[in-house]
C-alpha cells in the first residue's frame, strides 16, 4: 500500500498556496469598508494606549493587524481637533479625517495596508492546518487532505482571510478553541484545557458574539455526557457522568476566568477608555431607552466598574445595532429577514462544498461516521440558529465561525467516498477539478462570489449586497477601467471610507456617498461623461437606494468587479446632484 504524504509535506504546500492566492487577491482590491477604522484603532490602542476610536469590537484583532505599523513614524492626529471629537461623534467625520490624515494624505497607505494584512493571513493559516488536523483525526488523511483542499480553495475564505475585520479570526479561535473543549473531554488534561481556554479567551476579545460560544459547548458537552458514542469509554456510569460533569465545570470555569482576565488585560488593566480619566465614552447613547434587566446589568457593570468602559459600551453598542435595515432578493426589510442566513449560505457556498456537506449528513443518518458527525454539526447548527435569531443582515462573513465545522466534515465525506470504490474515486475528483475552477475563474472577486444556483457573480445584486457584494473593495479596477478607456473624471457614489483620490480616481461625490470629505483641492474643474454607482446604492436598504433611483433602469455600461456600476450620461439625463 502507497504510504500517504507526512503532514508536514501537506501543510508547507497549503501554506504556500494559500499565502500566494491571499496576497495576490488583496494586492487587485482597495481596503474595505471598515479596514481603515479597524487599522487606524489598532494602532491608536498600541501606540497611545487609547480607545477612544472603534469600541464597537473588541480590539485583538486590531492590534494584531497594527503591531508592523508600530516602527513607522505616523502622523499624531491627537493634536488636531477631531481627535477630541471621536467619543462624541463615533465613526462620524472626526474619525473619518483622522483616518485620511494617517492613511491616505501623510502616508503610503498602500504599504502599511500590506503588512497589516499579512499579520492576518497567519491567523488564516492557522485555522486551515487545525481543519486538517481535526479532519485527519477524525477520519484519516484523505479526509484531512480534502478539508483542507475545501478550505484553501474557498473563495469566502480568500476573500475575507486578509480583511482587517473580526470575523475570521472569530472563526478561526472559535473553531481552534471547540477541539480543544472536545478533546478535554475526551481527553482531560491541562493542556486541552488551557488551550480551549486560551481560544475562548482570544475570542471574546475578537469579537462580542464570541458569548455564544459558551452555551453551545455547554450543549456539546451534554452531548459527551448523554450519548454512549461520545462519551469515553462508552456507556457511562454514575460515577463517570459525575467525573464528566467535574470536568465540563473545570473547562468552562478556566476558560471563562481567562477570557476575564483576557479583556482586563486587552484595555490595559484600566476602567477608562480615554487615558486620563477626562473624557469618557458615551455609554448613556448606547444604554436601552426604556428600564430593562439589561440595562441595569449594564448599569451594575458600570458603576462597579466590573469590566473596561470600552468593552461593556461595544457590547451594548452590538446589542442595540442587532436588528437592521437588509436587503434580500429585491426586498428590503427595516429589521432583517428570519431567511437571509439561509439564502446566503445556499447561494455563496461553492455547489462542490454544498454536495459534500450533504454527502456527510447522509452518511450520518445511515450510521456513518455518526458521532463525528455529530461533533461538528452541534456547534455548527447552534452558532447559525444564533446568527438566525439576531438578524444583523449584513453578510455571509456572520456566519464564517459555521464554515470550519462544516469543512471537515465535507472532508470527512470526501475521505469516505475516496474509499469506497473507483467509481466513487472519480466523483471526489470531479468535484475537486469543480472547487479549483471556482476557485481560478472567480479570482480575484473572491467578496463577490456567488455559485452556480443565480448565474454567478453577475447575479449577485440580484440577491444580496453589502459585504456579501459590495464593500467598496474596487477602486483599483474603477482606475484601471478608467485608464483603458481615456475616462478622467467621474461622478461616483460610493460605499466605503476609502478616499478614492488616494488611487488617483479624479471625481465628484453623489450625495449620500460615505466619504468624510469631498477636498475641492485636488479636482479639476472638466465636466464628467460618467456615472459610477456602488451596488450598496443602487439595491441596498431604502435609505441608501432613493439617492441613485434613476439609474437602476438603466443599462451599465462596464460593471468593475460586480460592484461597481458604470453609467454613460445621454444629453438628456438629469444629472444627480453632487
Amino acid at each position: 500500500m502507497e504510504r500517504p504524504p507526512s503532514s508536514f509535506v501537506v501543510l508547507f504546500f497549503f501554506i504556500l498556496f494559500f499565502s500566494l492566492a491571499a496576497v495576490t487577491t488583496f494586492l487587485q482590491k482597495s481596503p474595505t469598508m471598515d479596514e481603515p477604522i479597524h487599522l487606524f484603532a489598532g494602532y491608536s490602542y498600541l501606540k497611545w494606549g487609547d480607545f477612544r476610536t472603534n469600541p464597537e469590537h473588541p480590539p485583538f484583532a486590531k492590534m494584531w493587524a497594527a503591531l508592523p505599523l508600530l516602527p513607522s513614524q505616523l502622523a499624531d492626529v491627537r493634536e488636531t481637533p477631531h481627535w477630541d471629537f471621536i467619543p462624541r461623534d463615533g465613526l462620524g467625520i472626526s474619525v473619518v479625517d483622522c483616518i485620511y490624515r494617517v492613511f491616505f494624505t501623510d502616508n503610503s497607505g498602500e504599504a502599511l495596508f500590506f503588512r497589516a494584512k499579512l499579520q492576518m493571513i497567519f491567523i488564516g493559516m492557522l485555522l486551515g492546518i487545525f481543519i486538517y488536523l481535526w479532519a485527519k483525526t477524525l477520519f484519516g488523511f484523505e479526509a484531512g487532505l480534502a478539508a483542507l483542499s475545501i478550505y484553501a480553495l474557498d473563495p469566502n475564505v480568500l476573500a475575507h482571510t486578509s480583511m482587517i475585520h473580526t470575523d475570521l479570526p472569530l472563526a478561526a479561535f472559535f473553531f481552534i478553541g471547540t477541539y480543544f473543549f472536545s478533546r478535554s473531554l475526551a481527553g482531560f488534561n491541562a493542556r486541552n484545557v488551557l488551550c480551549a481556554a486560551a481560544f475562548f479567551a482570544l475570542a471574546t476579545i475578537t469579537k462580542y458574539s464570541a458569548v455564544t460560544i459558551l452555551p453551545i459547548w455547554m450543549i456539546l458537552a451534554g452531548a459527551f455526557f448523554f450519548s454512549p458514542a461520545l462519551a469515553t469509554g462508552g456507556s457511562a456510569t454514575a460515577d463517570s457522568r459525575m467525573k464528566q460533569l467535574a470536568k465540563v465545570a473545570a473547562v468552562l470555569f478556566v476558560a471563562v476566568l481567562g477570557s476575564y482576565i483576557f479583556i482586563w488585560g486587552i484595555y490595559g488593566f484600566r476602567f477608562d477608555a480615554i487615558p486620563g480619566g477626562a473624557q469618557h465614552l458615551d455609554v448613556a447613547r448606547v444604554l436601552p431607552a426604556q428600564p430593562t434587566v439589561l440595562g441595569r446589568f449594564f448599569g451594575f457593570l458600570l458603576e462597579h466598574r466590573l469590566l473596561p468602559e470600552a468593552w461593556i459600551y461595544g457590547q451594548l453598542t452590538v446589542i442595540k445595532g442587532l436588528q437592521r435595515p437588509a436587503y434580500l432578493l429585491g426586498w428590503i426589510s427595516p429589521s432583517g429577514f428570519w431567511s437571509y442566513f439561509p439564502v446566503a449560505f445556499i447561494v455563496k457556498t461553492p455547489l462542490p462544498t454544498l454536495a459534500l456537506i450533504c454527502v456527510g449528513i447522509g452518511l450520518a443518518v445511515r450510521g456513518i461516521n455518526r458521532p463525528q458527525a455529530t461533533l461538528l454539526m452541534i456547534p455548527a447548527l447552534l452558532y447559525f440558529a444564533f446568527a438566525i435569531l439576531a438578524r444583523t443582515n449584513i453578510g455571509l462573513r456572520h456566519i464564517l465561525p459555521v464554515y470550519p465545522f462544516l469543512f471537515v466534515l465535507a472532508g470527512g465525506a470526501a475521505g469516505a467516498l475516496w474509499r469506497n470504490g473507483r467509481w466513487m474515486k472519480q466523483g471526489v475528483v470531479l468535484l475537486g477539478i469543480w472547487a479549483v475552477w471556482v476557485c481560478v475563474s472567480t479570482f480575484p472577486d473572491y467578496l463577490a462570489y456567488f455559485n452556480e444556483l443565480i448565474g454567478g457573480p453577475r447575479n449577485g445584486y440580484r440577491v444580496l449586497v453589502d459585504s456579501n457584494l459590495d464593500w467598496g473593495q474596487d477602486l483599483k479596477g474603477l482606475k484601471r477601467w478608467m485608464d483603458q478607456n481615456g475616462v478622467r473624471k467621474i461622478q461616483f457614489a460610493y460605499f466605503g471610507w476609502v478616499d478614492p483620490e488616494y488611487y488617483g480616481i479624479d471625481a465628484a461625490y453623489i450625495a449620500g456617498a460615505w466619504l468624510g470629505y469631498d477636498p475641492p483641492a485636488t479636482q479639476t474643474a472638466e465636466p464628467f461623461e460618467y456615472v459610477a454607482v456602488s451596488a450598496q446604492f443602487l439595491y441596498g436598504p431604502e435609505s441608501e437606494r432613493s439617492r441613485t433611483a434613476a439609474f437602476r433602469s438603466r443599462k451599465p455600461v462596464a460593471i468593475i468587479g460586480h460592484s461597481i456600476f458604470v453609467y454613460k450620461l445621454a444629453e438628456n439625463f438629469v444629472r444627480p446632484t453632487g
